[in-house]
């Protein structure tokens, strides 16, 4: 009875234990906050939805969330799940939001992406000491959108940040954390910050282009006085 007892308690609360997982693992991997609003996990269709999942802007940056999704879909494979390993079909999010923000020498993104440099070796020492194997097929996280923040822009900049793919993907939840959001900082780091050279870039063409608007103007304005003060020369020259 202690047995089905510990059974029926370990499944009424499977949402919280992942949910805790989730942020564990997030946190310990990025070093900075990860948190999660809920879970919801139906273990009869293999299927699990995260809410509200969110990253913590590292420090020397503002309290905004770095990346937020409002949804995770997950689909899991029931039959090669057990104890000791967890095997994901499918992790899917659809249109999470960035929030790129600059100081005096780096981003927000590039400092999480530094943290990933000497992952290997650490990852090689949490799989042996792991007691759960997790295992990922496809991993989709489509139509990224971002918004720019800099002081070389007068304002916030929406920008799109693309979609990225991972297939393949094993180790222990620390190291699946490593494995997906490193090439993810990557591609979000190298876009968002093409996007704000050619944001910043357009605004000075803008400055230029008024500028020159202003001058022309001006020297049409000068143009016009000297013509009339021509014709008001040449006035006085026909009444002699």
């Amino acid at each position: 009875m202690l047995v089905i007892g510990g059974v029926v308690l370990l499944f009424s609360n499977l949402d919280a234990i992942v949910e805790s997982a989730i942020e564990t693992a997030g946190t310990q991997a990025l070093c900075t906050q990860v948190e999660v609003d809920s879970v919801e996990i139906s273990l009869t269709s293999g299927a699990a939805s995260i809410y509200g999942f969110s990253i913590a802007n590292p420090p020397g940056f503002s309290n905004a969330e770095m990346v937020s999704f409002d949804e995770l879909s997950v689909a899991f494979n029931l039959e090669n799940t057990s104890g000791e390993q967890v095997h994901i079909f499918s992790v899917v999010a659809r249109s999470p939001h960035v929030h790129y923000e600059t100081n005096e020498s780096t981003s927000n993104v590039d400092t999480i992406s530094a943290r990933f440099e000497s992952e290997e070796d650490v990852n090689e020492t949490d799989e042996e000491a792991a007691a759960v194997h997790l295992i990922i097929d496809d991993i989709l996280i489509e139509n990224i959108q971002g918004t720019l923040h800099s002081a070389n822009l007068p304002e916030p900049v929406d920008v799109s940040l693309g979609t990225i793919e991972l297939s393949n993907l094993a180790g222990t939840p620390e190291n699946l954390a490593s494995q997906i959001m490193a090439p993810l900082m990557a591609q979000i780091a190298s876009v968002a910050a093409q996007a704000l050279i050619q944001a910043t870039a357009d605004i000075l063409s803008g400055a230029a282009e008024a500028v020159g608007e202003q001058v022309e103007g001006a020297l049409d304005e000068v143009g016009d006085q000297a013509a009339e003060a021509l014709e008001s020369v040449g006035n006085l020259f026909r009444r002699d």
